[in-house]
């Protein structure tokens, strides 16, 4: 590019003859010939352009750039980095990453992002001569950072779909990796467990597992193991643990893939039950599950353990006595499939299907049942049974504490533990706030000193989904009326002393803020018509007010902010729940987020 340079005639140019060149724009343009990097000077007002030989690259098959102006080289891109350009020349320096531009480089345009700085080129008298632009193409980064982003999302959903805990290791005791399933049994994220790894299994099993992972190591075949791991609730659960190694272009072991099954019912069912039917028993009282028996020859139910309730409801439940009986409950729809059931099952074939049934109180619930055929001693078929669950039930157990003591906020979640619920930390309010609106319905516990107006930044985080969850807060000012009737009136579920009170009292809270949220999610909410009527009937005024309660301002802070008293907007909320025929305000906000309300 130097030869060219120095070849070109440059006298009938805007910048004349090259002996009367200024210095700056010589010396500059020395220092970017030298360069290895992509880089170009543009040179006046008319932005003459120069570049050097890592630059051609970018221009690809345009037609000679040397000296002609930078708006006609990239006249499709001007409106895009003519503003960048034009501050440079203003003496404004700029950095732009992953800019995307759609440029024409001989093939026709096409869709790119780059990464570039723009640098004014001054004289000596501190006027601006001309722009550096310093450009990488990053359209490879980009696009495979979006495959990579695209990769982890399928990752995700394919990991949710599968029953056993899934993990990643990529050196030795790091957890890189976790599917949410692992996270849920452990109550804590494997990523920040490390060497500390025994404390989460049996100590009985530790050293057997030290043995056959050093046994896997060493020869670098698969490691497996059944062993005891620590669920959330401290209860200890048989797993079936299989990892295979991930190798190196060396041959040397990089990571690990890793599964695990929870085997825990199986594994004590085979220690201690002989019979099929005590197996069954055991394995039907350890969830919703049911389980149940046919005789092929009466077609007489002759075994049904678990919670039918769950399934069929209470009336329907207590009629089933045999396969005609089950057959009734299907829904009229699905029936049709499951006529030929026990044929296939007697030739041995296992049956999965999801279909509906109809309770004898007229609710219709899903069922997903694994179907198969039992053999006698002899081998056989002589009886047939299945496993069925109810997979549209709504189960909510979510409680999230944000903003407590450190020690405060480990007790409580593992008294929450212990009892079977799923409790979530955030050490602050920001944190929560951050990711709210994607979390499951459930309760939310939080310390009302751990920022100011906590109450309101939580509701106003949420949204129009604030009525999937119940607010609890935790005050050492419980003694104090004045204060929990704030928060009762801002929208609290309830109010706690600051330690949560007596273990019951806090158990009673938390178990009435989840009903009230099962309730409310299965309950016909009323539609945002009914809604919008309603509102209606407030006044511009009290829409005013309504509008602000819902971004989590207190009374005080309205009324400032529209001129009014205090007493003042004390009258207009007792007007906005007679008008909107509801109880508390909580209730009111959300019939206003229903209807869309801003």
């Amino acid at each position: 590019m130097a030869a060219r340079i120095r070849g070109k005639d440059w006298s009938s140019t805007v910048l004349g003859p090259r002996p009367q060149w200024p210095l700056e724009l010589t010396t500059t343009l020395g220092l970017i010939l030298d360069s290895a990097f992509p880089q170009s000077l543009l040179w006046g007002d008319d932005f003459v352009t120069f570049f050097n030989d890592a630059y051609t690259v970018i221009l690809g098959k345009k037609p000679d750039a040397l000296g002609r102006p930078y708006r006609e080289i990239w006249a499709e891109a001007w409106d895009e980095v003519s503003g960048i350009v034009n501050a440079a020349m203003r003496g404004e320096a700029s950095f732009h990453e992953n800019l995307p531009l759609e440029l024409d480089r001989g093939s026709g345009p096409q869709k790119g992002w780059w990464t570039f700085s723009v640098s004014p080129v001054r004289y000596a008298n501190d006027e601006v001569g001309g722009v550096l632009v310093t450009a990488w193409e990053t359209t490879k980064l980009v696009l495979a950072e979006r495959e990579a982003v695209r990769q982890a999302k399928e990752l995700e959903r394919f990991s949710a779909l599968v029953p056993e805990m899934l993990w990643v290791t990529r050196v030795p005791n790091h957890v890189a990796w976790a599917n949410q399933r692992m996270i849920d049994f452990l109550g804590v994220d494997p990523t920040t467990i490390g060497d500390d790894w025994p404390s989460i299994v049996h100590q009985d099993d530790v050293q057997a597992i030290r043995l056959r992972f050093e046994k896997a190591l060493s020869r670098r075949t698969t490691f497996e193991s059944r062993h005891r791991l620590r669920r959330n609730d401290g209860q200890f659960r048989w797993v079936l643990v299989r990892s295979e190694p991930v190798l190196d272009a060396d041959g040397e072991i990089e990571g690990w893939y890793s599964a695990a099954t929870d085997v825990h019912d199986w594994h004590l069912a085979m220690e201690s039950i002989h019979s099929k039917e005590e197996l069954f028993e055991t394995f039907a009282h350890s969830s919703h599950n049911v389980l149940w028996i046919v005789d092929l020859e009466t077609q007489q139910i002759e075994y049904l353990a678990g919670d039918t309730t769950h399934l069929w409801g209470e009336q329907t439940a207590s009629q089933l006595r045999s396969w005609n009986d089950w057959l009734e409950t299907v829904h009229p729809d699905d029936r049709d499939r499951q006529i030929d059931f026990l044929p296939r099952l007697q030739a041995g074939e296992l049956i999965c299907e999801e279909y509906r049934v109809v309770g004898g109180d007229g609710q219709i619930r899903k069922i997903r049942e694994t179907l198969f055929a039992v053999p006698d001693r002899e081998g056989s078929i002589r009886s047939v049974g299945g496993i069925a669950e109810r997979i549209d039930a709504q189960d909510h157990q979510q409680i999230y504490l944000v903003g407590l003591e450190p020690g405060e906020e480990a007790r409580l979640a593992g008294r929450f533990w212990r009892r079977g619920y799923k409790p979530r930390t955030f050490e602050t309010i920001e944190q929560f706030v951050k990711i709210a609106t994607a979390l499951q319905a459930g309760c939310i516990l939080f310390s009302v000193p751990s920022a100011p107006n906590s109450l309101g930044r939580i509701l106003g985080a949420l949204g129009n989904r604030r009525r999937s969850f119940r607010i609890i807060a935790l005050t050492p000012e419980h003694g104090n009326a004045q204060e929990v009737r704030s928060l009762m009136k801002m929208g609290a579920f309830d109010v706690l002393p600051g330690t949560g009170g007596g273990e019951e009292q806090l158990l009673r809270a938390v178990r009435e803020a989840l009903h009230a949220v099962t309730e409310r999610e299965e309950a016909s909410a009323p539609g945002a018509q009914s809604a919008r009527e309603r509102l209606a009937a407030l006044s511009p005024r009290e829409r005013e007010v309504l509008s602000r309660l819902l971004t989590g301002l207190s009374s005080k802070l309205i009324a400032k902010e529209l001129g009014l008293s205090p007493r003042t907007i004390e009258v207009h909320r007792a007007n906005i729940k007679d008008k909107l025929q509801v109880g508390t305000m909580s209730e009111a906000m959300a019939l206003a987020a229903s209807a869309g309300l801003a």
